[in-house]
């Protein structure tokens, strides 16, 4: 990945939803955005690595027709090796995680931002892979994603597993939320790429 060709789609508002901005910067990633077969064998994946409390097939799908930009994988031949998952939220969804009555596996569709619509926030399902590589690229791509395009958004997270909590809380800064022992929360930011040593044009 060039690091510097990505903080080149650093967004100036830190608040896009535009699903070919999101798209764009995965794809330099590594990552591609999941067809339907794609979504389904990455959800079996996550199944296998996490177990219980996997967002359903259709619950992805839904969320993909919406946005067009949520669940991304990594394909090796014709096998999903890897995927990572998040969407764009209304005003309405951020109400209802900041109330712990957000259902993360059954996501009430109206919660959902549309593209090009003002988000107020955003959700990762989070990330998984069967392979060391796929991990690097699934996880580089979420926090990529992030930084240039969702910077000045406040963002929630869950921890399903041990490897999960290490890298939500320990690299990506997450903090843990009051009353929910597996949710976890990152607050907006200033800038792009804040407090990394380069800077993205954006922010200069």
């Amino acid at each position: 990945m060039d690091f510097s060709l990505v903080t080149r789609f650093a967004d100036p508002t830190g608040r896009c939803s535009n699903p070919r901005m999101i798209n764009a910067v995965a794809a330099l990633c590594g990552v591609a955005l999941a067809s339907d077969a794609e979504i389904e064998a990455g959800r079996q994946l996550a199944e296998a690595k996490i177990g219980d409390g996997v967002a359903a097939i259709s619950t992805l799908r839904a969320v993909q027709e919406i946005t067009g930009s949520s669940v991304f994988v990594v394909r090796k031949g014709a096998n999903v090796t890897g995927l990572t998952a998040f969407f764009l939220l209304r005003e309405s969804g951020m109400r209802a995680l900041e109330a712990l009555r957000f259902d993360t596996a059954t996501v009430d569709l109206d919660h959902v931002c549309r593209p090009h619509e003002p988000p107020a926030g955003g959700y990762a399902w989070g990330f998984v892979a069967d392979n060391e590589f796929a991990a690097g690229l699934v996880v580089n791509a979420s926090v990529m994603v992030r930084e240039t395009l969702f910077w000045n958004l406040p963002g929630y997270a869950r921890a399903a597993t041990d490897d999960g909590a290490r890298v939500v809380f320990r690299r990506l800064g997450f903090k843990r939320v009051p009353g929910d022992a597996t949710l976890a929360r990152q607050e907006a930011r200033s800038a792009p790429f804040e407090g990394w040593p380069v800077r993205a044009p954006a922010a200069a």
